[in-house]
């Protein structure tokens, strides 16, 4: 199976691509008007105002769809789906990449055979050896993705995080255990293991918040310390701007997307370590020159016993990578985050300052702490 480089993809489609996509759709009675093409809003969300839904090509990295009725703003991947849901067809975000190469011959793909190069950082002879690809993840059949509701879960809308980023990170509904589906794919767009969040307060009691996905039997788990999740989408503007915001859970990371789109520069490593290949991913591959630590809050008092015993903690966690990249942590010294908050729970202006506040951490400081637990 040939999996898609979407943002190579995304950003070769000229105007003339688009409106060959809109077309194939059905979506016959738009307009051309100083560059821009004009929709009817029933494409986006099944109104009836012409000319509201207005695609800008030179609006971000890719082109946006904007409606005016309902406010919602999207790329090119999110338009297919939304046509297709108001024909009552279910299409993944993976089947709409395709269907796009399909139409318009704009084939980049990952080579199947693309290893993770080393660099030669000697840090690396500290851990135990490693592998030398990330391509051992067994990828799971896309068509798994078509059995599950694709309605977003109020959940999750009430959570910070919009319409249109459940929808590019695939987020569904099964129905049959009631859970949040959450696909998690790899930095080649493999999907490589399917985890559920339970709804129920007594799932979540005797089984767990999020759990590998159980499908009549087979659980779809993957060892989640191997990947970080939101790498298939960010990973070009982390590439870019060589910084990342490490947080514990996908949540954080759709979270972020809502508030920056394709300005997100976030990955999480679900847990609360930062474990060897998630470390490699972040110096070798993504070649990040600087790590800022946005993990949960677990403190009530910043200066208390509780706060420098979570303080040491995070310490541990960004000590491999101190020698090799700027470290930062988001450090809540306002109480602008409740108990067990992450730091983007509480919104964008929030989490905005707390990046403006963000603390550095250099190879001196680990030797304080380490001699005042001594």
């Amino acid at each position: 199976m040939q999996y898609y480089d979407k943002d190579a993809i995304l950003k070769s489609l000229s105007i003339d691509d688009i409106v060959k996509i809109i077309e194939s759709l059905g979506c016959t009675d738009y307009k051309i008007s100083s560059g821009n093409i004009l929709l009817n809003t029933y494409y986006c969300h099944g109104g009836d105002s012409p000319d509201k839904l207005i695609y800008y090509p030179n609006e971000n990295s890719y082109g946006r769809f904007k409606c005016y009725t309902c406010g919602d703003s999207y790329n090119i991947i999110e338009f297919i789906i939304r046509v297709n849901r108001l024909k009552k067809k279910t299409v993944t975000w993976y089947k709409a990449i395709s269907y796009i190469v399909s139409i318009t011959s704009h084939n980049f793909v990952y080579k199947s055979d693309e290893t993770f190069h080393r660099c030669d950082n000697s840090w690396l002879n500290k851990f135990k050896k490693a592998t030398s690809s990330f391509n051992e993840f067994t990828p799971i059949d896309e068509t798994i993705l078509e059995m599950f509701e694709y309605t977003p879960h109020e959940m999750f809308l009430r959570d910070n995080i919009s319409r249109e980023v459940l929808s590019t990170f695939e987020i569904s509904y099964w129905g049959n255990t009631n859970q949040i589906v959450i696909p998690h794919r790899d930095r080649n767009q493999r999907l490589i293991g399917i985890r559920g969040r339970y709804i129920d307060e007594e799932d979540v009691a005797a089984i767990g918040k999020y759990v590998p996905l159980n499908i009549e039997g087979n659980f779809l788990s993957h060892k989640l310390s191997n990947n970080l999740y939101g790498i298939h989408i960010n990973q070009a503007k982390i590439k870019s701007c060589k910084k990342c915001l490490i947080l514990e859970s996908e949540k954080g990371v759709m979270q972020n997307h809502t508030y920056f789109g394709d300005d997100d520069f976030s990955l999480a490593v679900c847990g609360s370590e930062i474990h060897e290949a998630q470390i490699r991913l972040l110096l070798d591959y993504l070649k990040v020159e600087e790590v800022i630590l946005g993990f949960d809050k677990e403190f009530h008092d910043h200066d208390g016993w509780d706060g420098e015993f979570y303080k040491n903690k995070l310490f541990k966690q960004i000590k491999p990578l101190l020698p090799y990249c700027k470290v930062s942590i988001l450090w809540d010294r306002h109480d602008w985050l409740d108990y067990k908050d992450a730091p983007t729970d509480k919104g964008k202006e929030t989490l905005l300052n707390l990046l403006e506040e963000k603390v550095e951490i250099t190879m001196e400081d680990i030797k304080l702490q380490e001699e005042s637990y001594e």
